[in-house]
């Protein structure tokens, strides 16, 4: 188990990263041309922020036996983790794409998927995801995973919230306020996207409903200003989505294949 030291250091640590990235990560790239039309950009904002938290919310509701599982979704899921499957696929990848893709005209470089436009900042980003995923051996961390678990981490939720919350409503955002407000925001954004899961949901449960160690699971605020920012200067996705895969990961990665 996670100590509560080991989380507010992560944290201490992501926001001194920030600081770090903030002055030597590189200057920021030519601003996303801006939006006349800003009021439906942030309401866009908001439905899709409410609907990935619905998204999150739901199982852990099921899990805690808050809501009984409707037998109706089996004809969509099966079962219910293939109906929960489906619906953060839907609610963080397809109702976004379409959105961007497909109403707003947008391509897929305006939202990340494209070569760094600096590398500076792509390899402080991705040697920082390398260095919290590496951490937790300092500790003693012996957790394993089966490749299938190991494999499946990659798109949930690494490559899910990287898409939904850099290359989608961070760009949004910076299409109507300043570039620096577009990365804290969807930093903050991002850390609330946790807070149902734990205060509430597995890792409330797997800490033994410890406040302290729910709230110094907030560092992922903290990583998610830092996701934000170098992102908003290497302009890759691919920067964050191999740090934040590393940082979940890559401890399980050297436990499985060396433990």
């Amino acid at each position: 188990m996670t100590s509560a030291v080991q989380l507010f250091g992560g944290a201490l640590g992501a926001l001194a990263f920030v600081d770090i990235a903030r002055r030597w990560g590189g200057p920021y790239p030519e601003r996303l041309p801006s939006t006349i039309e800003r009021r439906r950009e942030l309401l866009e904002v908001g439905v899709l922020f409410a609907l990935t938290a619905g998204a999150v919310t739901y199982p852990i509701l099921l899990f805690r036996d808050v809501l009984s599982y409707n037998p109706v979704f089996a004809s969509i899921g099966g079962q219910t983790f293939g109906f929960v499957f489906l619906l953060g696929a839907l609610t963080a990848i397809v109702v976004p794409a379409v959105l961007e893709l497909g109403v707003h005209g947008r391509s897929l470089a305006d939202l990340g998927f494209r070569r760094p436009a600096a590398w500076r900042p792509t390899l402080l980003l991705v040697s920082v995801g390398v260095l919290f995923g590496l951490a937790p051996l300092a500790f003693g961390f012996s957790g394993t995973e089966s490749a299938a678990a190991l494999l499946l981490g990659l798109y949930t939720p690494v490559f899910k919230e990287e898409f939904l919350f850099r290359g989608v409503l961070q760009t949004k955002l910076e299409r109507v306020v300043t570039q620096e407000r577009a990365w804290i925001i969807s930093g903050v954004l991002f850390g609330l996207s946790h807070v149902p899961n734990d205060f509430f949901g597995f890792f409330w449960v797997a800490d033994g409903g410890d406040p302290i160690i729910a709230l110094g699971r907030l560092q992922q605020t903290a990583k998610g200003l830092l996701y934000g920012l170098l992102f908003m200067k290497s302009r890759t996705l691919a920067a964050p989505i191999v740090a934040h895969y590393c940082s979940n990961k890559l401890a399980l990665f050297v436990n499985s294949i060396w433990g």
